[in-house]
């Protein structure tokens, strides 16, 4: 068999900007129910993913907290998660999705989603294999009351 560097693997490089993504977003305090309660991750959409993100997930904690999976077909079923990664939709799903979501206070982030921060998104994963960028909208994050590290904002393109 052989092996497969996971560079070269779309799936992993977008799972490793979600979880560096992580590392710059700040929740407030009562976003989780307990000190123990997992970070929760959804995927809506495409779960293609899920083998990489699980991968690329082992063995580490997210803001000092275990990690958990999620997958949606439909918004009914998102109940409460910290994150959710929209892959494989259409531009207008995107946007019935941010609808249902914002208030929710859900960190959003989409594959690649044309106008994604514009309909009340907050972070969208852009540009091409293997070279990715983030546009993030401020006010939606804001709305969210979540903040974000300057740092971040530094390697991103603002859409407000």
């Amino acid at each position: 068999m052989i092996s497969k560097d996971k560079s070269d693997d779309p799936g992993y490089v977008k799972s490793g900007y979600l979880y560096n993504l992580t590392k710059f977003i700040h929740y407030p305090q009562n976003a989780f129910n307990f000190s123990m309660s997992p970070f929760i991750i959804g995927v809506y959409g495409d779960d293609s993913i899920k083998s990489a993100l699980v991968n690329t997930l082992r063995n580490k904690q997210i803001n000092g907290r275990e990690w958990k999976i999620e997958f949606y077909k439909n918004p009914q079923e998102i109940r409460h998660c910290h994150l959710i990664f929209i892959i494989g939709l259409s531009a207008d799903e995107a946007k019935s999705l941010v609808a249902f979501l914002i208030n929710k206070k859900i960190l959003t982030l989409a594959d690649n989603i044309s106008g994604f921060c514009e309909m009340g998104g907050m972070v969208n994963l852009v540009g091409n294999f293997p070279n990715y960028g983030y546009q993030i909208s401020l006010s939606a994050l804001s709305y969210a009351k979540l903040s974000v590290n300057p740092e971040l904002l530094d390697l991103a393109t603002i859409i407000d």
